[in-house]
């Protein structure tokens, strides 16, 4: 599984689950993300199934950048992109980052 997740930083940093929500990643669009030209999506290409990649602040507006890149020139990504910039969109009006988390069997 490959989650995107709305993350709490305080609540993780008390030893606590930091996930407000989370959106499930169809592994076919994580596969893209992953095979991304570094220097047109370097924060979407620099993602993997072997670490956490966690956004805040000014990373979350690059984030959803190069997230509309890929939409507009992937149009079957269209739908999928667009439920993770809802989420990207939740965790900005909350004032939290976003995670991305290969880990997560939920």
């Amino acid at each position: 599984m490959y989650y995107l997740i709305v993350w709490d930083k305080d609540m993780a940093a008390a030893g606590q689950d930091g996930s407000l929500s989370k959106l499930e990643i169809p592994i076919d669009l994580a596969n893209i993300f992953f095979r991304l030209d570094t220097a047109q999506f370097p924060s979407l290409s620099s993602l993997s199934f072997d670490d956490y990649d966690l956004f805040s602040d000014a990373q979350i507006e690059s984030l959803i950048h190069e997230l509309l890149g890929v939409a507009s020139t992937n149009p079957l990504c269209f739908e999928s992109i667009n439920a993770m910039l809802k989420v990207i969109s939740k965790a900005q009006s909350l004032g939290k980052g976003v995670l991305f988390d290969p880990f997560r069997n939920e």
